[in-house]
Order: structure tokens, then sequence, then C-alpha cells
């Protein structure tokens, strides 16, 4: 589930002088600088909170309709709660940062970590892993290189950095200057097989920032698919630190 969330690249305009020189070759261009540069403009505001409604589809038929509120701060802060249908309401997915995360089950009342080796697990039954969320700040875990441009999109080719552990081998982030962000994330396995697709779209502004309203994560291996759409989006509204802690997941 993950920012669900926009990634813009700055592209500046070049003086007239430079329309004549030749243009720079794909390896000459920095994948990394525009990673970051994405980074950054998704990191646009303080905090934000919305509602959102997640539809679960098996075998092109839709299962299964959940809502939750998620709440962020900064990127790397993130709570959801479910609420609704009645099996899942009260169920809380917390995310301190990158590498700590927690679910709390209101039927038994308690707490667990998700270990690294459990981040890859589709959660209530969705396309969507615990992993995705630790994919909203996606240069202090990829390196980026720089893999070609089509019009206004851009795609970069990202690898797991050393000592970072993936799930996949490498990710394909497509970036489209037009409507300001990351429209594409495609994921490959070791043997070069695309096993997942996650599509943005629906973009609207936020206090002038470009959002996807909707986002699909398709698995390409079973044909299923899992859509998430943002509603009643807020930003800059002061959310305090204390909110991202064990004891908040505690608390009915």
């Amino acid at each position: 589930m993950t920012r669900t969330l926009s990634l813009c690249l700055a592209l500046s305009l070049a003086v007239p002088v430079a329309a004549f020189a030749p243009r720079p070759a794909a390896a000459a261009i920095d994948g990394n600088k525009i990673l970051r540069a994405a980074d950054k403009r998704a990191s646009a505001f303080e905090d934000q909170a919305y509602d959102a409604v997640m539809e679960v589809y098996k075998r092109g038929s839709k299962q299964k309709t959940l809502r939750f509120h998620m709440t962020m701060k900064g990127l790397d802060k993130q709570l959801i709660v479910f609420t609704a249908p009645g099996d899942v309401a009260g169920m809380k997915v917390l995310m301190q940062d990158a590498d700590t995360l927690y679910v709390y089950s209101p039927e038994f009342k308690k707490v667990r970590r998700i270990a690294a080796h459990m981040q890859n697990q589709g959660f209530l039954g969705s396309e969507f892993t615990y992993e995705d969320m630790t994919h909203t700040l996606l240069s202090p875990r990829f390196d980026a290189t720089f893999a070609g441009k089509k019009g206004s999109e851009t795609t970069l080719v990202l690898t797991p950095k050393a000592g970072t552990s993936s799930t996949y081998a490498k990710l394909e982030v497509v970036i489209d200057a037009k409507v300001g962000g990351v429209t594409q994330i495609r994921y490959y396995d070791g043997a070069g097989n695309l096993v997942r697709e996650q599509i943005r779209e629906d973009w609207k502004k936020v206090a002038g920032v470009p959002m996807p309203m909707r986002i699909t994560m398709r698995n390409h291996k079973t044909g299923n698919e899992t859509v998430i759409r943002l509603e009643h989006v807020r930003v800059n509204q002061g959310v305090r630190d204390e909110l991202f802690s064990r004891r908040t997941l505690l608390r009915g």
C-alpha cells in the first residue's frame, strides 16, 4: 500500500545554445539524481491523511471491498486503520520506519512485528504487501540507472543497494512529466520475469501537488489485481510523532 503518493521529475529547460549540442548518451544521465529528485517531490507534505476503498479482484471478479484510514508523517511513518468490513474493522498496520512494521489484531488484542522475510506477503487477500509500504521512498533502498525517455515518460531501472533486502531483483519506474509523477512501477524476479505491476491513475492536485487517486496492483502470475481509491485527502495537519507508536495500536 503503499504513498500511494506522487513522485515528480524536475525537467529544466536548456539554454538556446544547448539546442545545437549533441544529446547526452544514456550512460551520462544520472539515474540516481533523477530518483532523488523524485523522492524529494514525493515528500512535499509534512503529513497527510486520507480515507481509502480497497477492492480485491480474483479472476476478473470483485471478491471483497475493504475500507481503511491512512495517516502519514513524511513518508517513513505510516498508520493504517481498517474500518470495514466488520471482520477486519480495528485491524491496524504501523510502519515506524522502513525496517520496523507492526500489525495489531483486534481479535486477539495483540501486536506482532512483521519480520523482514514476511514483508512480501499480501495482506487481507490483496495484491499489496507490507513491503510496498516501505517503497514510498526509493532512493535510500535502490540504485537507479537511466533506461530511456519516450515523449514525456522517463524510465529508470532500479536494483537493490548493497546490504538492502528486497523481494525483487529489479524495478522499472516510469515517471511521466505530463502528470507530474510516477505512473508505473514494474517488479521483476531474479529470472527477469515481470511478476507485478503498479499503475497510478486519476491524478489530481492536492495543495498544488499532483497525486494519484487510483492505484492498481496487478499480479502477472495470477492475473489478479487490487485497486485502491483515495478519498478526502488532507495534508499538513500537524500530525504528532506519538501517533506512530505501539501504544496507539493497542488503543481501541
